[in-house]
């Protein structure tokens, strides 16, 4: 059997830092709810075998009633890092795994190929822009300990893309090792001394 090519929309986030009290893929942009933008953009590139969708529990029966029927909608849990691993153990006979934050809707299916391919090519990749702004390391936000060239610095973003097993692997290290706060699925990775 010919092993696929995943996606992985995460959507079970509550948005606490953009200040609403509804989560900000279920605000309309252009008419429709964000994650339908966002989701509209995978299906329509063409590039997957699987879109699965992680919501909130509470939230599976709305957002049925909103997608194709062949779109998969697993409960995320209470942290992203969990959501992804959850996600990650829905998808099936997959080789290739790429993961979005369903709040940005204008990923190009240009940039999901090329993450794709390049997640074949060497495991793990990471999206990422330039920092235009100047960056401070403040530990405890107190004192500036390093005003570091932001040259240097990337703002990671998604999609990120993997090959399926090291990135199962890494969350299953993680979650042995009790690593639970993380944010980003690539800093699995790189804390594994993995380039990505």
């Amino acid at each position: 059997m010919t092993k696929k090519t995943s996606a992985l929309l995460l959507m079970a986030g509550t948005g606490k830092r953009f200040g609403s009290a509804l989560p900000k893929q279920f605000h309309y942009l252009a008419g429709k709810k964000i994650y339908l933008h966002t989701l509209e953009r995978f299906l329509t590139a063409a590039l997957f075998d699987e879109v699965i969708l992680v919501v909130t529990a509470d939230r599976i029966d709305e957002i049925k009633a909103e997608v194709p029927p062949f779109v998969r909608i697993v409960a995320g849990g209470a942290s992203r890092q969990e959501s992804s691993y959850l996600g990650l153990r829905a998808c099936r006979d997959c080789a290739v795994v790429c993961i979005h934050d369903v709040v940005r809707p204008f990923v190009t299916t240009e940039l999901l190929r090329e993450t794709i391919l390049c997640a074949q090519e060497y495991g793990a990749v990471n999206t990422c822009i330039p920092s235009t702004d100047t960056l401070v390391y403040a530990p405890g936000q107190r004192t500036i300990h390093s005003i570091p060239l932001r040259r240097d610095y990337l703002r990671g973003q998604t999609p990120q893309a993997f090959q399926y097993p090291l990135i199962l692997a890494a969350h299953e290290i993680a979650r042995t090792n009790g690593m639970i706060d993380r944010t980003d699925d690539c800093t699995l990775i790189v804390e594994r001394g993995i380039p990505s």
